[in-house]
């Protein structure tokens, strides 16, 4: 531990967001290292001037976020090493659940999409293996042999971008691509995308891979463009 964190007495409303967000602050300050123990729950509940049950809800709240190994009682917590793809996973149930049944917040997820597939195709042309790239090809034969089932079909395409985003060799996009695929898989939206244009949708993969597979730039903005011109769903275009 680098130097003692000095806290301040909470004042707010909903307490226990107030003490994990300045616990929070001194764990990515570096105040905090991996390994540190946090002080007791007794200690923290008078070092924040609040009870002890705001002091195990914000414990709680730490732990789900990947952060502390809890430890209830009077031994206290350990920080954990930051894993942002664990932090990211546990705000991304959140993050999916919430914009559902937004319209207006789903399409604007959907136009970002593209910009990120976008960087996801250049980077899977120059950081992926002629035979990863090769072996995208099993996607497309499951995709048209689920071409009656349009909830089986978008499983299978979504891990196909998923598995895009992987071979990208970046972590933020795979973990971004994570998040649209708990969206998409958990929307409502889902069974009224597109009723009558799975063809289309699966020529449009089919042009992207393509395009990755040639490694021409100005072959993957073209695809990448159409393919995102495709997949906007005609009931979000509002």
């Amino acid at each position: 531990m680098k130097k003692k964190p000095s806290y301040k007495p909470i004042k707010k409303l909903r307490l226990y967001e107030e003490v994990a967000d300045q616990i929070k602050k001194t764990i990515f300050q570096g105040d905090l290292e991996p390994g540190d123990q946090l002080p007791s729950e007794r200690d923290l509940a008078e070092t924040f001037n609040v009870g002890r049950p705001t002091i195990r809800e914000a414990l709680r709240t730490l732990g789900v976020l990947g952060l502390i190994e809890s430890n209830p009682g009077f031994k206290g917590s350990v920080i954990k090493k930051i894993d942002v793809g664990l932090y990211l996973d546990a705000m991304g149930d959140q993050f999916a659940w919430m914009i559902q049944a937004d319209k207006k917040s789903f399409k604007e997820v959907w136009e970002a999409r593209k910009y990120i597939e976008l960087g996801i195709a250049h980077l899977v042309s120059q950081n992926a293996s002629d035979k990863e790239i090769k072996d995208l090809n099993q996607y497309i034969k499951r995709m048209e042999s689920s071409l009656d089932n349009v909830t089986k079909y978008f499983s299978i395409a979504v891990e196909f971008h998923l598995k895009l985003a992987e071979l990208s060799r970046n972590k933020f996009f795979y973990m971004m691509w994570k998040l649209f695929y708990d969206i998409s898989l958990n929307s409502p939206l889902l069974k009224v995308m597109y009723p009558d244009q799975i063809h289309r949708l699966l020529d449009v993969n089919k042009l992207m891979l393509a395009a990755i597979e040639s490694k021409d730039p100005e072959k993957i903005d073209k695809a990448m463009m159409k393919h995102a011109e495709e997949e906007l769903p005609i009931e979000l275009d509002v």
